[in-house]
């Protein structure tokens, strides 16, 4: 124990150096910005497209989340209730305000789609059932494929959820109850979900193996994987894998959605994951990244405002306000998602609060 605080003294082995933390969050933001523009950017610059990488940003979000929930996950004093009420936490504080914003703009969204927007009018009972199953995040499950009015990001949202309740179920439920929670939890997912589970658990993999790249071959890692990496985006890799099974099963893999490039995706997983190995064993090589410490800690800390947000705010900017000038546009949306930010992500002590006062 710790004599001055009382708390449990962290394993050594257990610590995230900070380094290591500080290029996890600018990875987080590039991520997040990758995905802002992939959706944004055709309705700016029609005239100059550009390959952001946006459902490929998607596989480093998941692969990121599987490492930081395990890193999460296994500090001491961590059980089946805190772990539940630090996940709920953090995705309602920004999943709430997201369905939220979807109900507040639907009164100046206009019926006319915009790019990466998903259909613009919905019945009544279309829209609400979409919050609905979203609110529920089973939005993804099986068949159903109901993003929230306006904002297709969040589909993403429904596949992570359930990630973190298979993985705190098979964890702290007791040895006999966790066969029958994981398959309960796999039930609800669906196969579509559960397909890029993989993907999620390579993160997972990332933090059990660290420390296990000898020093001397982090750079190896960190550059070499990170350049197949890039390959495998620059070629279409996925998409042209896709496309095989396309020929031979096309109503499958059409059903499939986001999910239809998940060989692709898993290949882009190990890169990803070979290249967090590798940033490990860099250590304290990595202190460069200290001259942009602090904004890089900015603007990480709005990553999910900026990944939830943009859409629906997108949608209110361009059709409800009629402002199509790309750099006004831009500077109205920072704004806005800075303003959104500080309300929602910032406020995560205070919903553990809440949360944990209405789980007691």
């Amino acid at each position: 124990m710790s004599a001055a605080h009382g708390a449990p003294t962290v394993p050594i082995d257990l610590l995230m150096p900070a380094s290591l933390s500080l290029y996890l969050d600018l990875v987080r933001f590039l991520a997040a910005i990758a995905v802002l523009l992939f959706h944004l950017w055709p309705l700016w610059f029609p005239g100059f497209p550009l390959p952001w990488p946006g459902h490929a940003a998607v596989v480093v979000f998941f692969v990121l989340s599987g490492y930081m929930i395990a890193h999460a996950a296994h500090q001491p004093g961590v059980d089946l209730r805190t772990y539940f009420q630090h996940r709920a936490a953090r995705i309602l504080s920004v999943a709430l305000p997201a369905l939220l914003l979807s109900v507040l703009i639907a009164p100046f969204a206009g019926s006319t789609p915009i790019h990466s927007s998903g259909p613009m009018v919905f019945s009544p009972a279309e829209f609400w059932g979409r919050i609905a199953a979203s609110l529920l995040f089973i939005a993804q499950s099986w068949n159903l494929s109901l993003a929230p009015p306006y904002n297709q990001p969040y589909w993403s949202l429904c596949y992570e959820v359930w990630y973190y309740v298979m993985y705190g179920a098979w964890l702290f439920a007791p040895r006999r109850w966790r066969w029958p929670a994981l398959l309960l939890a796999a039930l609800c997912a669906g196969p579509k979900i559960l397909l890029l589970a993989p993907i999620w658990l390579t993160g997972v993999a990332v933090w059990h193996l660290r420390g296990r790249v000898p020093a001397s071959m982090a750079m190896l890692f960190f550059y070499g994987f990170m350049l197949a990496g890039l390959l495998l985006f620059w070629f279409d890799v996925s998409v042209l894998l896709r496309n095989r099974l396309l020929v031979s099963w096309p109503g499958a893999v059409q059903q499939l959605n986001e999910s239809a490039l998940f060989i692709g995706d898993m290949l882009l997983a190990f890169a990803v994951a070979g290249n967090f190995l590798g940033a490990i064993a860099l250590g304290e090589r990595l202190r460069p990244l200290f001259c942009i410490e602090r904004p890089v800690r900015f603007a990480a800390s709005y990553s999910f405002s900026i990944y939830l947000y943009h859409m629906p705010l997108a949608v209110l900017l361009w059709n409800g306000l009629g402002l199509h000038s790309p750099l006004p546009m831009a500077a109205v949306l920072v704004a806005m998602l800075l303003a959104l930010g500080m309300l929602t992500e910032h406020q995560l002590p205070l919903c553990r609060r809440v949360v944990r006062r209405a789980l007691a």
